[in-house]
């Protein structure tokens, strides 16, 4: 009986803790500083690449990847650090192209409104640094991560 009842004290406790192990290991780590930078910079690219294709302004974009390229690629190699594999980065590159496109359809309209008025802020005569643009760029924020804290 003392036995049968050691058992049953320790599934129980299992049974405890577990959940909370559990919460522990699904709840994603924050982002911040240059991590969550590089995300937002990721998803207003995703945003003009989409707004490009289905807006057909892809001058534009070729516009933007030019003139905003050294800080795509530090973003890009910040991404891949957080990511570990290129095909965890890929997978989460299409993943937010098509929730883009799904917006993009849900009203064509206004996406391309929008996408064009991106593009005139970004490759207008007083071009922003692509860090401090994203930081108060709503669309910037649909990356999906958790943020802890605002780039620096």
């Amino acid at each position: 009986m003392k036995i049968a009842r050691a058992v049953l004290f320790a599934a129980a406790a299992v049974l405890v803790v577990s959940p909370a192990v559990a919460a522990k290991k699904k709840a994603d780590p924050c982002i911040k500083d240059k991590v969550l930078a590089s995300f937002q910079m990721r998803m207003l690219q995703t945003e003009l690449v989409v707004g490009a294709l289905s807006c057909k302004l892809t001058p534009r974009y070729n516009e933007f990847v030019t003139s905003y390229r050294d800080e795509l690629m530090g973003a890009h190699r910040v991404l891949m650090k957080h990511f570990g594999r290129e095909m965890r980065l890929e997978d989460y590159k299409s993943k937010t192209a098509n929730e883009a496109s799904q917006r993009s359809l849900a009203n064509i309209t206004e996406f391309c409104l929008y996408t064009s008025a991106l593009y005139d802020k970004l490759l207008g005569p007083e071009r922003p640094k692509l860090a401090a643009f994203v930081g108060s760029e709503p669309v910037a924020n649909h990356h999906g991560q958790n943020a802890c804290g605002s780039p620096s």
